[in-house]
């Protein structure tokens, strides 16, 4: 049991009077059949029952188990929804809640770690507004009484004390140590037994992964002792042999120690289980090889590919390996015994000695840097280029000096022209991606885990092809170069702010801020001082043929914990690009945005949460009429929701994006047809004469058997074709290759209508509407809440609506929220209308409603 575990326990148990009085209370005021507090591993799932309402007492050693979903959920949300107790293994003194759901609230120490949970047994699968928040009351009460309660217990410093003394003991004597608990079977040990089973950097160590690394023999052998130790004097020793979680094999010695006390009801039990461990290895492996130490360690030197020289502190060398003849022309007899000066010469191109012939240098170099490039004397008399390595040692009290040498003359050009080739950008001089990753993997298991959060920045530029396009690649390459030149000078070469730069990509540079951070806050006050002075110093306008050329840039700046540290996670969650707003302000030159640590584990367990989303039942659609001039509805919008269990209803703006990045989008898109077509089916029955819009994205064209699994889908239902609309992006036609185009035509064959959603804000090109069989433009809100107040934005409206007459396309009017709007709208030529002020989209059975009421 970890630290927190044991507190909680200790701090409950002393007042457990006061806590069963409290959620006694509470569970009858919220009309629960039971409340239990419950201490909670994180790591196994199981959660020991520490405190309970008056008619539910329980025993200490009871516990139940969580699913992992529900493991997941514990930082995002201080309480979830009801959850069928079926999905937890409950004591049997629980079975009679089998049938009914477990809300589930968090209990926090004063850190923010969930330590515990505060499980309330309800009837049904739905909390009125009233239950709601007298769980979430309760919990906060017990998680106030709880933190008051800890603070002023005297055992919590006491352990904190003991332990932290424990872990520094362990730490000196190199000898690890460990415990079972007698309540929950969890394993805790020092930094130093978790060295031992190579898994230096878990939290939390199970017991069934310890017992997993020792051979079934040794097991059966430890069961026999730890039985006959009951009957005799409490502890005993073992020696076996295992391999760790890196795959090493170590002899450990083994002291077990047992604490027994004495039960009315049980006898003799074990009160504590706890030993010490140390690794062998190294002192079995010594005694083996100590009778051929000498030859050993001559084979061993002479096998490296480098010279080993030892030398005393009046440098005198006293020992050289076999490869020295090969790299300075010396045999070992001939320089064992003489002065190190004799393969010393002077620095190449300059009056200044070799390091050799300062000896008192040599120490203090050896003391503060270990490798140093060096020209040393050949036997022939010619100079050698040399990297030396040089480390200190002290035997019988005699302070020595351990020189390896490697001949580096005619690979050191090649070796640095192509470290620059692979770790730096070719127009920049910055480090590149490569370098970039190898960066992360340094710094990831540098970082301190007492502050886990670290700041990075992408600063992308946007205008890039338009100057390449005006300029041509030549002046993209000095841009590129004046910007790294003030990034070096900005954040490298100044003291205030500090950074690594990296160019990763066309157009993009990367940050990483020299300083790690345990609050969110702080991190977001850095990231905003570090984008102003990005906007004051380096991402201003750059003078090219007499001109200012502005730099148009978006910003992101991110917290991520050093687990993620790796480049694709971090591209990942700086690749959000929210769409530009027009707007009748001038656009900002250089926008910028924050995400927080927070959201990035909300993505990660989003996107974990999407391909599981079908098969529950976790999706629904709900419709958006659009009226004509007389207010008729003739068509209405399928849109795509998501019911997550433990998140509610999810945003689609939150998991479309997420969607789309992760293959999912095209699954959802045929749910989403057969759901419409179901509808439309079902209408037809009703003889009810309507029309549906379903969203397709590029994703979905671009799939080889997209078109063929639609039209099976329409065709199943028997819907007429030209009763489904398909609305298409116009940056999906615009940027996309001939194939998908190809199946808009096929499709459009097959009866189906084409419309251009959000027509308006993608890239200029006109050509596709004569191209393809188009039928409808969705005018894009941008342009309907422009209107208002702007004559260039009505004009513009009045242009497209013009522009498709003439074509013979209808236009639809996207976002109306006004009577003035929808005035407008109606005086530019739109023919078709939909909007929160006409109708929001509502669910089937009022859709269903709403079409009766019209049709009236």
């Amino acid at each position: 049991m970890d630290l927190r575990s044991e507190r909680m326990l200790s701090t409950v148990r002393t007042t457990q009077h006061n806590f069963a009085a409290l959620l006694t209370e509470n569970k009858t005021k919220a009309h629960a059949l039971c409340i239990l507090l419950a201490s909670i591993n994180q790591n196994s799932g199981r959660a020991t029952i520490v405190a309970s309402d008056t008619n539910h007492s329980l025993d200490d050693a009871q516990s139940i188990v969580f699913p992992t979903h529900v493991l997941l959920m514990f930082p995002l949300t201080h309480l979830s929804a009801p959850i069928p107790c079926s999905e937890f293994e409950l004591p049997d003194s629980l079975k009679q809640y089998c049938n009914h759901h477990i809300v589930v609230a968090m209990i926090r120490d004063v850190q923010g770690e969930v330590i515990g949970a505060l499980l309330t047994f309800v009837q049904h699968n739905v909390l009125n507004a009233r239950q709601h928040a007298l769980i979430d009351i309760t919990r906060q009460k017990v998680e106030v009484s709880y933190q008051y309660e800890l603070v002023r217990h005297p055992y919590s410093d006491k352990l904190s004390e003991q332990l932290s003394l424990l872990e520094k003991v362990s730490s000196i004597s190199k000898v690890g140590a460990w415990e079972i608990d007698r309540f929950t079977g969890n394993f805790s040990s020092t930094a130093v037994m978790k060295q031992f089973l190579g898994l230096p950097q878990i939290r939390n160590v199970s017991l069934r992964e310890v017992l997993s690394m020792i051979a079934p023999s040794d097991k059966v052998t430890l069961k026999r002792k730890i039985i006959k130790a009951l009957k005799g004097d409490r502890q005993f020793s073992m020696h076996f042999n295992f391999r760790d979680k890196q795959g090493q094999t170590k002899s450990i010695k083994l002291s077990v120690f047992l604490q027994i006390e004495k039960s009315k009801r049980q006898g003799f039990k074990i009160a504590r289980f706890y030993g010490t461990a140390q690794d062998e290895t190294d002192i079995q492996r010594l005694s083996e090889s100590q009778h051929n130490y000498t030859n050993y360690l001559a084979t061993l030197l002479n096998s490296v590919d480098s010279v080993v020289l030892c030398i005393d502190e009046n440098g005198t060398i006293l020992s050289a390996n076999d490869h020295l003849s090969s790299v300075l022309g010396f045999e070992p007899d001939e320089l064992i015994g003489q002065d190190v000066r004799l393969i010393s010469t002077k620095v190449q191109n300059s009056d200044s000695l070799s390091l050799f012939s300062n000896l008192s240098a040599v120490f203090k170099t050896c003391a503060e840097k270990r490798d140093v490039r060096e020209c040393l004397r050949h036997k022939s008399g010619k100079r050698i280029s040399c990297e030396v390595s040089l480390k200190p040692c002290v035997i019988d009290g005699q302070r020595l000096m351990v020189a390896s040498i490697r001949d580096v003359s005619s690979h050191h050009f090649e070796l640095e022209h192509f470290k620059q080739l692979a770790l730096s950008d070719a127009v920049t001089g910055l480090p590149n991606q490569h370098q970039f990753e190898r960066y992360l993997g340094e710094k990831g298991r540098l970082t301190s885990s007492s502050e886990p959060l670290s700041l990075f920045m992408c600063v992308n530029i946007c205008n890039f092809n338009e100057y390449e396009e005006a300029f041509g690649e030549p002046t993209i390459d000095y841009i590129s170069r004046i910007l790294a030149s003030r990034f070096v000078r900005v954040f490298e070469d100044k003291g205030s702010y500090k950074a690594r730069v990296f160019k990763c990509g066309r157009g993009a540079f990367f940050l990483h801020i020299d300083q790690c951070f345990s609050e969110e806050a702080d991190a977001i006050r850095v990231a905003k001082n570090y984008a102003n002075q990005l906007q004051e110093h380096v991402l201003l306008p750059i003078t090219l043929h007499n001109s200012l050329l502005t730099i148009e840039t978006q910003t992101i700046s991110c917290t991520l914990p050093t687990t993620h540290f790796s480049f694709k996670k971090i591209r990942e969650t700086l690749a959000h690009k929210p769409r530009r707003v027009i707007s009748d302000q001038p656009p900002s030159a250089n926008d910028y945005i924050h995400i927080k640590a927070s959201d990035v584990e909300r993505y990660s367990y989003v996107k974990r949460s999407l391909g599981r989303a079908i098969s529950n039942d976790e999706l629904f659609i709900e419709l958006q009429p659009q009226y004509d001039g007389l207010n008729n509805v003739i068509s209405s919008e399928v849109l795509l929701r998501w019911n997550h269990p433990h998140l509610g209803v999810v945003n689609p703006a939150e998991f479309i994006p997420i969607a789309e990045e992760n293959e999912y989008i095209a699954e959802f898109g045929l749910w989403v047809c057969n759901e419409a077509c179901k509808l439309l089916k079902d209408c037809q029955t009703q003889h009810i004469d309507t029309k549906l819009s379903i969203n397709i994205s590029a994703k979905h064209l671009a799939r080889a058997d997209f078109v063929g699994k639609f039209l099976a889908i329409v065709n199943k239902w028997q819907v007429p074709h030209e009763s489904l609309t398909l609305e298409l992006t116009e940056g999906a036609l615009i940027r996309g290759v001939s194939i998908i185009q190809y199946r808009v035509r096929e499709l459009a064959e097959q009866g189906f209508s084409l419309s251009i959603d959000d027509f308006g804000i993608g890239e200029s090109n006109l050509n596709y509407l004569q191209d393809l069989p188009i039928k409808e433009l969705k005018v894009d809100k941008v342009f309907i809440e422009a209107m208002e107040g702007s004559e260039q934005k009505t004009l513009l409206v009045t242009s497209i609506c013009n522009m498709a007459k003439a074509l013979h396309l209808n236009t639809v009017a996207e976002g109306i929220e006004t009577t003035g709007q929808l005035d407008q709208a109606k005086a530019c030529g739109c023919s078709a209308f939909q909007g929160f002020y006409l109708d929001k989209p509502m669910s089937i059975s009022d859709w269903r409603d709403r079409l009766g009421h019209n049709s009236q």
